[in-house]
């Protein structure tokens, strides 16, 4: 297979070859290639606690809400949100 790089690219390899970290372009790209698959499993993976499991945090951050506070939300805030934020004519 071949690949056409940038020249800024085919440069930011050199570097590392010549810096005698890395044996060859190879080991460079291929080195890159791995890292890109890591990051793209994670990206597919939302740990614990992510925003891939915001039920579950609004439930947490909920729970520490104390009861009496949940009883002075106004009943209708979901259907007047903008008479509460911002002064605008109840809708019901």
């Amino acid at each position: 297979m071949k690949a056409s790089l940038s020249p800024d690219v085919e440069r930011l390899i050199q570097e590392k070859v010549s810096s005698g970290r890395y044996r060859s372009a190879d080991e460079v790209v291929r080195l890159g290639l791995s890292l890109l698959q890591k990051s793209e499993e994670q990206a597919h993976t939302a740990p614990p606690g992510s925003a891939g499991d915001l039920a579950a945090m609004f439930a947490e951050i909920a729970s520490d809400v104390p009861d009496t506070d949940w009883q002075k939300v106004p009943a209708d805030l979901s259907g007047n949100l903008d008479h509460y934020l911002y002064g605008a004519q109840k809708t019901s």
